[in-house]
């Protein structure tokens, strides 16, 4: 069964794949950034009661098979239905390709990508305001899809297996995976003010959305 401490890496995921603005390269070493899980039943399940995550960058990490990385520490706090709550952390190293200019750069530019793991959309701009009362003017609107799951992008469907495991889900059980992202220049980490992942297990829709919270 797949476990709790999976719960952070699908908002974790998706905001390095789009982490960066056209004007150059972001260094997130040194950086923290904190989301919070949103109740509203048009972004989250009920099963998933709350939830806080903190993703920080403290060094760089080891070198993997792609090249560089970053060490990315993830603490969380959630609270399960079924299963109450639960707090703990997990250390992960992400590729510093990843955080390079041309994903969003092309992006931008086509509207549309498709690389060996996943395809993406360009919905164009809009506006966000987070839980915290915060606003964010003309945010990249993101669509990740068609995900196949190597490696990091394995963390997308864990989530949601993660919110189902008092049903017994595992990661492969989730299909229809997608992730909705809202970029803003200028977020710590990992850029991204916004994060929904829905998925479809056993004929059941299932999502989660958080926000970035600045502090």
């Amino acid at each position: 069964m797949t476990t709790i401490k999976q719960l952070g890496f699908a908002i974790m995921s998706v905001l390095f794949l789009v982490s960066t603005a056209s004007q150059g390269v972001i260094d997130p070493l040194g950086q923290a950034a904190n989301y919070k899980i949103d109740k509203d039943a048009k972004r989250t399940s009920s099963m998933l009661k709350s939830g806080t995550i903190k993703l920080s960058v403290p060094k760089e990490g080891q070198d993997l098979s792609k090249g560089p990385a970053y060490e990315v520490h993830i603490d969380y706090k959630f609270d399960i239905a079924l299963m109450g709550p639960y707090q703990g952390n997990k250390i992960t190293q992400i590729e510093k390709e990843y955080f390079t200019e041309e994903f969003l750069v092309t992006l931008r530019e086509k509207g549309h990508y498709e690389g060996q793991y996943f395809k993406a959309n360009h919905l164009g701009y809009a506006d966000a305001k987070n839980l915290d009362g915060k606003f964010y003017a003309h945010c990249d609107k993101i669509l990740l899809y068609d995900i196949k799951e190597p490696a990091n992008l394995s963390m997308f469907s864990e989530f949601l297996a993660t919110v189902l495991a008092e049903q017994g889900a595992e990661r492969e059980d989730i299909q229809d995976l997608k992730v909705l992202a809202h970029i803003s220049i200028g977020v710590p980490v990992l850029g991204a003010v916004k994060v929904d992942v829905s998925g479809v297990y056993n004929g059941m829709d299932v999502k989660a959305g958080g926000d970035y919270i600045a502090r």
